[in-house]
């Protein structure tokens, strides 16, 4: 009787809840490579931009995420990223509880929010805590990897037929589960399988099977003139992570192709990076898809549609390098996790404007959890990420032309650093000054200047962002050697429709600044010839900012 009263609720709830349900009858959602290095994420057949928001890890139940929904959306997220726990879905070999995935999914649909979910199977953050318990105990079935001292680890091993397929029947189990109540809605727009794969505690797994393995050739999609014969000669040094990684990149995908068989979603793998400070694979997880990693996923993964960026690192050439690095013509760049303070919503721009990002999203975005050290108001969530609050708020008014100028070369972004007062971009026909400190009573231990560029036509331009006043020049190759304001417009998009609040004129255009809460503005400009000025009012008429 409870499980058909439950089942009964669940189809009223998927009824009143559905402002999503009219969405039905549309593709899956999907990531589309348009051109070399041009992707596009796709939801309901429109072009998607992540504005995300990630759950601690042990947030994931209804009396945490009861509390949080409207925090969510005073956030302006578009997207919940929060995990799923193969210990609670089975908690017993082949018995499986979707109550609480059940919960999430149509709470966030009445939300008219998006879910990413994040399967904490066998891997998560290079140990194996989220086994169910009869994996756990049973290590003779599920066997761990051992160091090379021999000492069993908290890690399964990859190479355990046994171990992967207990994950990938569960993993199964959960997109049946996913697909017969959100087929005809698409809450659930992508899976990550597993979290930040990879082995702590040890470079590489050294049980028997392993190690025999390990003493063989490298498989053929790895061969190459330059890596041949066993793991040590093609590797060399690197040869226990790149074993490791192999056989993590082949469970993971193993477990990603069964169950795209069943609900073809785009999946992804995330990574806990390597770049910070002195770390040694086995310090940080062994065989995750990091930067030194990254072709042997993509030869061992080819079920995996991207490998996901982690980051909390706060130094922005580190950031940039790694966004680099991830952005590449065979994986578009995401970034599940980051901080949270005003240097990443900084990021974030970076991240969506000079690396083509489908979406971005800070980590720990609840309070309701059990860290002490976290003193957040928990009655006004966006105040404690007011960067990344206003960002959301901002760029979902400006979705449809980002996603349209992404990997086209006509999309920037600039961000006020720190000893850095102005910023000059290069633009086709013209160059445009950005430059920092504004509002002047602003609190200047805060760097906010950040903003979106994008070229619409030969002389119209979208501007978006915060703290930034802009000049405009014609470029001295395009013949002309200044510019006047046509038309400025503050506005936004509703899906592909521009819709303008008011035009800015007079000492609007004479400050040029876009201001601490934000401005969409759509400019059209003419180049003119004009007078030559003298030195002291040349390089932008920087007596005037």
């Amino acid at each position: 009787m409870k499980s058909i009263f439950y089942s009964f609720l669940l189809a009223v709830f998927s009824i009143v809840s559905a402002p999503l349900a009219a969405q039905s009858g549309k593709d899956l959602p999907k990531i589309i490579q348009e051109s070399e290095g041009k992707f596009t994420f796709e939801v309901d057949g429109k072009p998607f931009l992540v504005l995300g928001a990630q759950l601690w890890n042990s947030s994931a139940w209804p009396e945490i995420t009861d509390k949080f929904w409207s925090q969510a959306k005073a956030l302006g997220c578009n997207t919940i990223e929060a995990p799923i726990y193969w210990q609670n879905i089975e908690p017993e070999p082949g018995k499986f509880n979707f109550k609480e995935l059940d919960k999430l999914i149509l709470s966030a649909r009445a939300q008219d929010l998006r879910l990413i979910l994040l399967w904490f199977g066998s891997y998560k953050n290079g140990r194996s805590q989220y086994a169910p318990p009869w994996v756990l105990e049973d290590t003779e079935t599920y066997p761990r990897m051992l160091n090379a001292s021999g000492e069993e680890i908290y890690v399964l091993s990859a190479v355990s037929e046994n171990n992967l397929e207990a994950d990938k029947k569960a993993f199964v189990e959960v997109m049946e589960h996913i697909k017969s109540i959100d087929n005809e809605h698409h809450t659930v727009i992508m899976m990550q399988v597993e979290n930040e794969p990879g082995s702590m505690w040890t470079d590489r797994d050294y049980s028997a099977a392993a190690n025999v393995l390990f003493e063989d050739q490298v498989p053929d999609e790895l061969t190459t003139k330059q890596r041949k014969g066993t793991w040590n000669k093609a590797f060399g040094k690197d040869a226990p992570e790149a074993f490791n990684a192999y056989h993590i990149a082949r469970y993971i995908d193993e477990i990603a192709e069964a169950g795209r068989a069943v609900y073809n979603l785009p999946m992804y793998a995330n990574v806990w990076i390597r770049e910070n400070g002195f770390q040694r694979p086995g310090e940080y997880p062994s065989g995750g898809p990091t930067s030194n990693m990254i072709e042997v996923w993509k030869a061992a993964a080819p079920h995996i549609d991207l490998l996901a960026l982690d980051v909390y690192h706060g130094n922005v050439n580190i950031f940039n390098s790694l966004c680099d690095t991830y952005d590449r013509p065979d994986n578009p760049l995401f970034i599940p996790e980051m901080g949270n303070g005003d240097n990443f919503a900084r990021f974030q721009f970076y991240a969506i404007g000079n690396y083509n990002a489908i979406g971005v999203a800070p980590y720990g975005i609840d309070p309701f959890h059990v860290d002490p050290r976290d003193l957040r108001d928990k009655e006004n969530l966006d105040q404690k990420f007011d960067g990344i609050a206003k960002n959301y708020h901002l760029l979902a008014g400006a979705i449809h032309p980002i996603t349209q100028l992404q990997g086209t070369g006509l999309l920037h972004a600039a961000g006020e650093e720190q000893g850095m007062s102005e910023y000059l971009l290069r633009l086709n026909q013209y160059d445009l000054l950005l430059s920092y400190g504004f509002p002047t009573y602003k609190d200047r231990s805060k760097q906010t200047g950040r903003v979106l560029v994008g070229q619409l036509g030969e002389d119209e331009f979208l501007l978006i962002g915060f703290d930034t006043k802009f000049t405009f020049r014609s470029s001295f190759a395009s013949g002309y050697n200044d510019a006047e304001y046509v038309l400025v417009e503050q506005g936004h998009y509703e899906g592909e429709q521009w819709v303008r609040e008011r035009i800015w004129n007079g000492d609007a255009l004479y400050h040029s600044t876009l201001p601490s809460e934000g401005a969409i503005l759509k400019i059209k400009l003419r180049r003119v010839k004009a007078q030559s000025k003298g030195p002291e009012k040349a390089n932008f008429d920087k007596g005037n900012q």
